[in-house]
């Protein structure tokens, strides 16, 4: 069941932490059920693969644990991505800021998951795009496929045994699809 209470992002950055997982979507606060341990195993997988990468280039930090991206100010809208990837240069080192993340990331991993159909994961990743997030990878274990979408261009749709690298904004980082479902 869904609960939703009327809130706006200012209430809800005040509140979030004490009301356990949920989001703000338009202005309504949405809770949200345990996503259950096959989505966490992916999830997992998928983070420690970019913080490898990311520790060894020392380019930028990854994320997990639904970090909130405001993907809207008004009305407002906080997502809480699956797995989020910002550089240095847009999340400085030394700059930890507190609440929700207003500055896009690189990356938004979001995967298919128990309650969460395929509707509802495209109107995230097309909430992260326009928000100015680079690439939107969603990862479905059914298919166990590899969907990346980005904003000046068309989706594209990775195998298990397919590569992913995208150069542009993770530079050297390389592994397979199956990778994430290992």
């Amino acid at each position: 069941m869904v609960v939703k209470t009327r809130m706006t992002l200012a209430e809800f950055e005040e509140v979030a932490e004490s009301l356990g997982p949920c989001e703000l979507v338009r202005g309504e606060v949405v809770f949200l059920s345990p996503a259950g341990v096959p989505h966490s195993l992916i999830t997992t997988n998928v983070a420690m693969l970019l913080e490898t990468w990311a520790r060894r280039t020392r380019r930028g930090r990854t994320l997990t644990g639904e970090p909130g991206l405001v993907t809207e100010e008004k009305p407002g809208t906080v997502r809480g991505a699956d797995v989020a990837y910002f550089s240095y240069r847009r999340l400085p080192r030394r700059r930890q800021p507190q609440g929700f993340a207003r500055v896009p990331a690189e990356l938004v991993v979001e995967v298919v998951g128990k309650g969460r159909g395929w509707r509802e994961v495209m109107e995230k990743a097309g909430e992260y795009l326009r928000m100015g997030v680079d690439r939107v990878w969603i990862v479905d274990p059914k298919t166990r496929r590899l969907h990346i979408f980005r904003p000046d261009g068309e989706p594209q749709v990775l195998a298990e045994r397919d590569v992913v690298a995208d150069p542009a904004i993770l530079p050297g980082f390389r592994c397979r699809v199956r990778d994430f479902f290992a």
